[in-house]
């Protein structure tokens, strides 16, 4: 197990295994108390944190993880699964906080809050060939044009680096973010194994920049990076080790959870069979150099049939750039 403070009222709890809702019962002991009970194997021994909001959580272990969460009337408490994490979030009622804004942002300040969706590859670079022989950037492409439109509703002020077929180099995408003193950086693209690969996954990912700590996620990222050598080297050198000592990875993995989970919550409305492929670290250069909190999605597998179809259907693309833009109404509901 992996327990990770983020702040003083959130933990990231890591399991041995992936986990899901079914292996996870929830018992409200009392008005301000309730035990998770996980049906997975923590590795770290019994832990007790204490937040400075009055609030804590306790983790113990007997026949399977138990998660003893206790806050007062001034909080409440909440928790998301992503593959296999379990976060637990207590929020500070917003009512009691002084000096600090409402959770539910004001218009005026949504119009002001700056995006950058950012189509991945484009021109000669096709991205991943689908099995029709459709590529990944005119399915990318389309996707972040039905984002931009569901932020541009909900007020955001929106930027896309490319419009239209071409070609940017990844240096080029995030020098774009910053000049626009952009707030929010995301990246869209859809996945793909080898041909010669001996399975044939699928799955929604969503990633922030880290060193890859799985074998699937440093493929994934090698494969995504591979269209620019030399950026690749400029940001191993600068801006890629300085991101990592940086708090903006913190903010990042949950603009990626609150992103993932709201496209999951949003295509399973609608649709059956829709693959938790989790949130993941991955060295991506096109993160790199954002100075804002970044992120990339891996909306399906080009190279799976069913998934390839899927993300090259209109109406399945409008729902989940709905589900994209439910994710970053929910960050910044909870974070500025």
């Amino acid at each position: 197990m992996d327990v990770v403070p983020f702040g003083v009222s959130s933990l990231r709890i890591t399991f041995n295994q992936p986990i899901n809702h079914r292996v996870v019962k929830e018992t409200r002991l009392s008005h301000f108390k309730t035990l998770l009970q996980v049906k997975a194997q923590l590795l770290l021994p019994p832990r007790r944190y204490r937040f400075a909001n009055k609030t804590s959580i306790k983790i113990t272990h007997r026949k399977y993880a138990q998660i003893w969460i206790a806050w007062n009337k001034n909080t409440t408490y909440s928790y998301k699964i992503a593959h296999e994490h379990l976060y637990i979030l207590i929020q500070t009622h917003p009512l009691v906080r002084q000096n600090i804004r409402a959770l539910e942002p004001n218009p005026k300040e949504l119009k002001q809050f700056k995006v950058v969706i950012d189509p991945g590859h484009g021109g000669h670079d096709c991205g991943a060939l689908g099995v029709n022989h459709v590529c990944e950037k005119r399915i990318v492409l389309a996707v972040a044009k039905d984002l931009q439109q569901e932020l541009q509703k909900q007020g955001y002020k929106v930027y896309m680096t490319r419009k239209k077929d071409v070609y940017i180099s990844l240096k080029a995408r995030t020098e774009f973010a910053n000049d626009k003193n952009a707030d929010l950086f995301i990246s869209i693209h859809a996945n793909s194994i080898p041909k010669n690969a001996t399975t044939n996954p699928e799955g929604i990912e969503t990633y922030f920049l880290s060193t890859a700590r799985s074998e699937r996620a440093r493929k994934v990222a090698e494969q995504e990076n591979q269209d620019d050598v030399k950026v690749m080297d400029y940001f191993s050198k600068l801006s890629f080790l300085n991101s990592l000592n940086s708090q903006r990875l913190i903010i990042s993995n949950k603009l990626a959870i609150d992103v993932q989970f709201g496209i999951l919550s949003k295509l399973r409305q609608h649709y059956k069979g829709v693959v938790d492929g989790g949130v993941r670290e991955g060295p991506f250069w096109v993160l790199a150099g954002a100075l804002m909190p970044s992120i990339l999605i891996e909306i399906g597998y080009n190279s799976n049939p069913k998934e390839s179809k899927r993300i090259q259907d209109k109406r399945y693309e409008q729902w989940l750039a709905k589900g994209i833009a439910d994710g970053v109404q929910s960050f910044i509901s909870k974070n500025y």
